[in-house]
């Protein structure tokens, strides 16, 4: 008795779509326009076109956004490490941006209601800022770290007294050191506190030179000044500040400190500082000036009890 119900029911609805699809048949053939081509129209083919025409849009404005960022850096006349570092960010940034941007654009197109998506995304957001504090602080340190120029692409820089490299990318959560060995630091913005950076304007080149007390003290200065005078005209397109005697800057136990600096264009730093150790070490080998260095004097158990008491062996000799 139930399959006889159930199989009347379904031959009844199916009847009734039948029914309904007849009807729909016939409005068509009397009103072909209204009936199939408005609807056809406004409810596929416009949707089709407008996500095509987004979709052409999305990938016209991925694809010239990064030039037009370039044009822009070109035209404001910023430094090369800064524009760079700022293109890499701001590529980085638009490319989200506009996806998201095309996403909404293609919800909306299909009918889909926006506005709870974005509610709920606003909400889902700041919990995930509660929960990811680590995350927010990463990418508000780094917007600082480029908008206050600190460092950039290119530059060798110290962070936190412990890393020390160049500076191969700045991003919105990580900052890529590059050690002198090649090893490679990933550092979270967050965790960066203090940043020495050693392009900047200016640096100075600074080095000590220590001779023996017995030395000539004044031929020592006389030949340090004489070279001092050849390396400013040496290095001159690259000095700020002309090549001079700081002077004796210190006097230890192991003789007498002089101290050989300039201020000088912060990418020859290192190579004038390297120039520098060199000149000297040529110079006082063509005068026969010694370095400095650890000297121990040894006295035998005679010469020492003589010494402690006051007396000389000549003396005894008198006597």
């Amino acid at each position: 008795m139930a399959s006889f119900v159930f199989g009347w029911l379904t031959a009844a609805e199916w009847m009734e779509n039948m029914e309904e699809m007849q009807g729909l048949a016939e409005e068509i053939v009397e009103d072909p326009v209204t009936n199939l081509w408005v609807p056809l129209v406004e409810h596929v083919l416009m949707p089709a076109g407008q996500i095509a025409v987004i979709t052409l849009l999305t990938w016209l404005a991925l694809r010239f956004s990064g030039k037009l960022v370039d044009r822009l850096l070109n035209i404001s006349h910023f430094q090369q490490n800064r524009g760079t570092t700022l293109a890499r960010l701001i590529k980085s940034t638009s490319r989200y941006v506009i996806y998201f941007i095309a996403t909404i654009t293609i919800l909306d197109t299909l009918g889909i209601e926006v506005t709870p998506i974005l509610a709920g995304a606003g909400i889902v957001g700041l919990a995930v800022g509660f929960g990811a504090q680590n995350l927010v602080k990463d990418v508000i340190t780094g917007f600082f770290i480029i908008f206050d120029n600190q460092m950039e692409v290119g530059d060798y820089v110290q962070i936190n007294g412990n890393i020390e490299g160049t500076v191969e990318e700045i991003g919105l959560r990580v900052t890529r050191i590059r050690e002198f060995s090649q090893r490679l630091h990933y550092v979270s913005n967050g965790e960066i506190t203090r940043i020495t950076n050693y392009n900047r304007d200016r640096m100075r080149p600074m080095i000590a030179v220590t001779v023996p007390y017995e030395a000539d003290q004044s031929l020592v200065h006389q030949t340090l000044q004489h070279l001092c005078e050849n390396l400013s005209k040496r290095f001159a397109p690259y000095v700020i500040e002309p090549f001079s005697i700081f002077g004796v800057t210190n006097i230890g136990r192991d003789g007498v400190e002089y101290t050989l600096m300039a201020v000088a264009t912060p990418d020859e730093y290192w190579m004038i500082q390297r120039e520098m150790r060199k000149a000297v070490v040529h110079q006082f080998n063509e005068k026969g000036i010694e370095f400095a260095y650890p000297r121990q004097i040894l006295a035998g158990s005679q010469n020492l009890s003589s010494l402690l008491s006051g007396t000389s062996e000549p003396n005894k000799d008198r006597e």
